[in-house]
């Protein structure tokens, strides 16, 4: 059976939950069987806190990190005994959820983004990058959150899509043989644009503030999936590593997403109720609250997480496993319910 090291690194990366997502993601394919080689009990996660890409490759290399974190839901590190167990504790429970919170569910339809063949998009695409499509005995994987997303750049690295030219690389793998990368935060804001009941096929228009690393990766998604965008300078412009055209302001927009720190409730275009915060903090009080904040708008940035979880899981992680994953409202029912176990704890 394949087993897993899997990291988020960057810095900050003690408020993370990327690493229950992947907890949860394993435990939810393993009541597949023999049909999918994966175990949580082979599988380790680590807190790799850096600001050099060097250093979070050289983890993934080495297997070692020095100083690691105390995660914020447990308070120690991984590996230590407090966080394993309820780490432990918090999956089994949300493992007993087995039907997604109906207010989470959408009302619409929706497709795979690009839909590539009938039976698996991610399978075919996987075969025509000639990513390995078989998970080794010994998996790295990795999620890259700020300020290493732009700074990857090298020959020896295979990208599954354009997150070398964008600057934006969230999510790693290592094969066995090298590395290869990936950009999901934009294909996960279109995957959760959608089961809000944005057409984004049909010419749905973007309003975007901002031009780092996670604007120019959901830009270049909405894009490509037809989409339109009216984007808004930040800090930064917006650019991408290629012309595109960007509507004016005073177009109704049918989403919105300020990637601008602190910026998240603020919006160039009133007209839009359908908002997105980009970023996620701790949650307080009882289930019903938790799922509250779900609910209310703008968007927690929950949504964004696990849809772009859920996204590297079918293109570079298992692509095989596509068909079998948990869907975005079950995993997010199943991640407040193991949160407000760990609080329970805290």
């Amino acid at each position: 059976m394949a087993q897993v090291r899997y990291a988020i690194s960057g810095s900050p990366v003690t408020h993370s939950l990327s690493p229950l997502l992947l907890g949860l993601v394993l435990s939810n394919l393993e009541k597949f069987g023999d049909d999918v080689e994966l175990r949580t009990k082979k599988s380790s996660m680590h807190l790799v806190d850096t600001r050099a890409i060097e250093d979070a490759l050289g983890w993934g290399y080495a297997g070692h990190a020095p100083n690691a974190p105390e995660w914020e839901y447990t308070g120690a590190p991984f590996g230590k005994f407090r966080t394993d167990a309820l780490l432990k504790k918090a999956i089994d429970a949300a493992m007993e959820i087995e039907d997604t919170d109906s207010r989470l569910s959408s009302s619409f339809d929706s497709e795979p983004v690009s839909p590539l063949t009938p039976e698996n998009p991610y399978l075919a695409e996987a075969a025509r990058r000639q990513l390995p499509t078989q998970c080794l005995e010994n998996e790295v994987w990795m999620n890259l959150t700020s300020p290493l997303k732009h700074q990857l750049a090298s020959d020896a690295i295979s990208t599954i899509d354009d997150s070398m030219d964008l600057q934006s690389v969230n999510a790693l793998r290592w094969d066995g043989q090298g590395w290869w990368c990936a950009s999901v935060d934009g294909y996960g804001v279109v995957t959760l644009a959608q089961h809000h009941g944005v057409d984004v096929k049909g010419g749905a228009i973007l309003g975007i503030v901002g031009g780092g690393g996670a604007a120019r990766s959901t830009a270049d998604a909405w894009l490509k999936e037809g989409g339109r965008i009216s984007a808004v300078p930040g800090r930064r412009t917006l650019e991408l590593p290629y012309e595109f055209e960007s509507l004016k302001q005073t177009e109704a927009v049918d989403f919105m997403v300020n990637f601008e720190k602190g910026g998240a409730s603020d919006s160039p275009f009133p007209g839009c109720d359908l908002r997105l915060n980009p970023t996620y903090g701790p949650q307080s009080g009882d289930l019903e609250s938790r799922f509250s904040t779900l609910l209310s708008r703008p968007l927690d940035g929950r949504w964004m997480l696990v849809a772009q979880h859920l996204e590297a899981w079918k293109r570079l992680w298992t692509p095989q496993y596509a068909d079998f994953l948990p869907s975005l409202e079950l995993l997010l029912t199943q991640l407040v319910h193991a949160e407000n176990l760990l609080a329970n704890y805290a």
